[in-house]
């Protein structure tokens, strides 16, 4: 068993290290949606329909993919998606018109959402009396990716242009060949160390699909949709506000938003158990509620700069309490859904990680047209504390874990007759 452990935390690494790097590629575009529209010579809002159409074919992408892995597995997705991103995201600079722009922005997101669900179950099946703890550690590590993806990003545009995007073949390919070697390696080691022990590693594939408590599956989709609101909407919405500010000030607000995303995971690896789980869905959503509604109106000059270098002001501390709240309940909100849908876990991964986001788009993108459309783009800040409400109260509507059976791999035991 010990060395069977040794495997799994070294398997974890690997799959922390693939979530930094596709989600700091993922994230390279986040706040540069007005310097796109520029690039292709369109007026502000011009390429809006298209971003929202590769945000949700990105995120409702997983669900496909969680779909066919819960039938068969195909492990080499996990460098051989991100891989194909690469070369999507990086050449978004070359192409001029909308349609090309959409199609290399939906191609990149769908190599993203083919890594997700099958790296988040695989992750939090390689400890399940740990799932908690393991998720929030690969969350996490996508958490870092994104805090540093905007910043990175919105700097080599402002330098570079969108062309300069090309320089992630410089760091991103050497990585996902590292990560795909290692995967390959360890995960032969440890099928070896499962055989030689006598248990199968056939997973979930074989298992049939057995139906998940609606309401409460309803009850997370919808708590979830207004969880992640903030998380996608916040830097968009920052974009255009500080439009004026310059691509690399924009990334900081994202970057900071983000970086709490991080310590929140941190927060969710080490302090919250298995019977914190369903408090920690509703309480941090609950006191996002005003440091959302405030982020808008939120001053910008710097109080002083950490390390001489990182801006400190109204606006950053409030992005960063913000990114906190959301963050250490995000991998708890994932371990959920795979928990009452054990049969079904990269489907249910799919819906916590993808669906969710996409659906969450859809209706952030509706806000945001009608703010716009009253001319008050800030009040949609208020949009989205009311959404934390909700989250709050979805949340806490929901069951613990232990309530049902589907959450454990053998039957209940029947009480003894004798």
């Amino acid at each position: 068993m010990a060395n069977h452990a040794r495997i799994a935390i070294q398997l974890l690494i690997v799959l922390c290290v693939a979530h930094l790097t596709v989600d700091v590629l993922a994230t390279t575009t986040v706040s540069l949606l007005p310097s796109m529209e520029k690039h292709l010579g369109l007026e502000k809002g011009g390429f809006l329909i298209g971003y929202i159409i590769w945000r949700v074919a990105d995120s409702c992408g997983q669900m496909f993919f969680g779909y066919l892995g819960d039938r068969m597995r195909f492990k080499a997705i996990i460098w051989a998606g991100p891989l194909f991103s690469l070369f999507c995201f990086s050449f978004i600079g070359y192409v001029n018109s909308p349609v090309s722009m959409t199609l290399l922005l939906m191609c990149g997101g769908m190599g993203v959402a083919a890594f997700h669900p099958e790296a988040a179950t695989t992750a939090g099946n390689l400890s399940p009396e740990n799932r908690n703890r393991w998720l929030a550690l690969f969350a996490l590590s996508g958490y870092l990716g994104q805090a540093i993806g905007p910043a990175y990003g919105g700097s080599i545009s402002e330098w570079l242009g969108l062309q300069g995007l090309t320089n992630n073949f410089y760091w991103c390919l050497p990585a996902l060949t590292l990560v795909g070697v290692c995967l390959h390696w360890l995960s032969a080691k440890q099928e070896h160390a499962l055989q030689q022990q006598g248990v199968s590693d056939a997973g979930n594939a074989d298992r049939p699909l057995h139906p998940a408590p609606a309401l409460q599956m309803v009850l997370l989709f919808v708590g979830g949709v207004f969880r992640v609101m903030p998380a996608l909407g916040i830097p968009i919405v920052m974009s255009y506000l500080l439009i004026d500010k310059g691509d690399t000030i924009k990334g900081f607000v994202a970057s900071y938003f983000m970086a709490g995303l991080g310590i929140g995971g941190i927060a969710c690896a080490f302090g919250v158990g298995s019977k914190r789980q369903r408090l920690t869905l509703w309480l941090p959503a609950l006191l996002a509620t005003l440091p959302v509604a405030l982020i808008g109106y939120a001053d910008i000059d710097p109080w002083f700069h950490l390390f001489g270098k990182l801006p400190v002001a109204e606006l950053f501390v409030l992005a960063l309490i913000s990114g906190i709240l959301q963050g250490v309940a995000m991998p708890i909100f994932i371990s959920y859904a795979q928990q009452i849908m054990p049969a079904g876990q990269r489907f249910a991964s799919s819906l916590t990680m993808g669906v969710t986001w996409g659906t969450g788009t859809l209706v952030f993108y509706g806000a945001m047209a009608f703010f716009n459309w009253l001319d008050h783009l800030k009040g949609i800040f208020w949009f989205f504390a009311v959404g934390c409400i909700i989250c709050a109260i979805c949340s806490y509507l929901l069951h613990p874990i232990s309530d049902y059976a589907l959450a454990r791999d053998e039957e209940p035991i029947a009480p003894s007759t004798k």
